[in-house]
């Protein structure tokens, strides 16, 4: 079975220039706003969307990774000033076993940090001219449509699976894809190249975000290094949630008891567990995983053959791997 940490071993080289760029983007006359923003973007991450970035340019126009890391970068720059606002939203005290940017340095910090962050990204996606610019400033726009949307949907019982799925692909997937077309546009790709990365990118940030639902119900805490049940517990609606809701039974009725509690899940959580796993809702929602991540594979059936591509190609057998692991 393949391996998410193998796989990151495999790109080493290209993710500590990414690393090493990061802290160098963040450089300014401001001290204090400095410091900030590298101890936040040296907590921690896999660096997906900076490594799809540099994957599907090599892909698109076989030319060498080192000209795109400035795009590369910019992403992973707003993907971390977002997570830095979703702290802030939902008061979190830690991610990646540090404390948050709010917590340590103060929101009001936190919240200028985060636009800091977004400002440099757009500065750094604009040396690629104004049409990445127009994809990189879309995708950051579907993230606050999917924010908003989220947001005023929180403990909304009645949500739909369409409206969950439009929330992920907003807040998710569409970024996924900005990386890809972003790459593809400044390597000056085909259409069809174009195309497919993209489709692969958004329907790989799809299957990437229901897994992480799903792990946020049943994984381990100790080997994710973040705690579980973190959705219910701010209310967030996912979709082994709206699967089990559906079923108007038992189960149903046993999860809307403890939901309905208003209670810390103290106490709960073994009982939600068997809940969402025996109504069928953790199959089922690790079914649409995977059907994402096939849909992903196919997208770039027609894109010929590269080492890169393998590479990228790589990273929906992780997904696909990870689901049949957790089944």
């Amino acid at each position: 079975m393949k391996d998410i940490s193998e796989w990151e071993s495999s790109l080493r080289t290209k993710i500590d220039k990414i690393n090493s760029r990061l802290v160098d983007s963040v450089k300014c006359d401001q001290e204090d706003l400095e410091e900030m923003s590298v101890y936040v973007i040296k907590a921690g991450g896999k660096r997906l969307r900076p490594i799809l970035t540099i994957l599907s340019y090599s892909i698109a126009g076989d030319r060498p990774y080192e000209e795109i890391l400035d795009l590369a970068v910019s992403t992973e720059l707003v993907h971390t000033a977002s997570l830095i606002h979703d702290d802030i939203i939902d008061n979190s005290p830690t991610r990646r076993g540090k404390a948050t940017l709010g917590y340590k340095y103060g929101i009001y910090n936190a919240i200028v940090v985060g636009d800091y962050l977004f400002t440099k990204a757009y500065e750094l996606a604009s040396r690629y001219g104004h049409e990445v610019s127009r994809i990189m400033a879309q995708g950051a726009m579907k993230m606050a449509e999917g924010q908003v949307l989220e947001y005023n949907n929180l403990g909304n019982l009645e949500m739909s699976e369409e409206t969950y799925l439009d929330i992920i692909s907003r807040k998710t997937a569409h970024l996924f894809a900005v990386c890809s077309q972003g790459a593809a546009r400044a390597a000056d790709s085909t259409e069809k190249m174009y195309d497919a990365l993209g489709k692969f990118a958004f329907n790989m940030g799809m299957a990437f975000q229901i897994t992480d639902d799903i792990l946020d119900i049943i994984g381990d805490e100790e080997t994710m290094g973040k705690p579980v049940f973190v959705d219910i517990e701010h209310s967030a609606i996912t979709l082994p949630l709206i699967h089990t809701l559906s079923r108007h039974d038992t189960y149903s009725e046993d999860l809307l008891k403890i939901l309905k509690d208003h209670g810390h899940l103290d106490g709960q959580r073994e009982k939600l567990k068997q809940i969402f796993l025996e109504s069928g809702s953790i199959e089922y929602s690790l079914s649409m995983a995977k059907k994402y991540a096939l849909m992903s594979i196919d997208a770039l059936k027609d894109t010929g053959r590269s080492p890169d591509l393998e590479t990228l190609m790589d990273l929906s057998v992780i997904v696909i791997d990870r689901i049949s692991a957790i089944a």
